[in-house]
């Protein structure tokens, strides 16, 4: 890997957690997919609850979880089709409730993670490993 590489994915890794600790700040939760995503978040210092979507709800019963408990979230799904998806499910539902859905993290997050090749929230840390 060449020193513009190194150089750029640092960058990146600054700027995401930038974002990570604004988003820390502002939202009441954070929901992934499953616990390596949460231990991703955790190793850049989120402090708030990360919901993981598939720790054994239904849907229906994770919707009821989330909009019980809370009134600002964000949604860092992966960003495939399917993240993308359940993204677009869930903000649709919760909203419906009364949750606001924080989506500018998410897209903020994606465009940085996605220009450095990376299109999952578990992903994160291999990140720090390019640098």
């Amino acid at each position: 890997m060449s020193r513009a590489e190194r150089a750029r994915d640092y960058e990146a890794y600054v700027e995401l957690c930038d974002v990570i600790r604004e988003m820390d700040d502002f939202v009441d939760a954070i929901v992934v997919e499953g616990v390596h995503d949460r231990e991703a978040l955790e190793a850049l210092g989120v402090t708030k609850e990360i919901a993981t979507y598939s720790a054994g709800f239904s849907y229906a019963g994770f919707v009821d979880y989330l909009m019980n408990r809370y009134r600002r979230i964000t949604i860092l799904t992966d960003y495939d089709r399917a993240g993308k998806r359940l993204n677009r499910r869930l903000t649709a539902s919760l909203e419906r409730a009364g949750v606001k859905v924080e989506n500018q993290y998410r897209e903020r997050i994606g465009r940085i993670l996605c220009l450095r090749g990376i299109r999952d929230i578990e992903s994160i840390t291999s990140l720090t490993k390019r640098f």
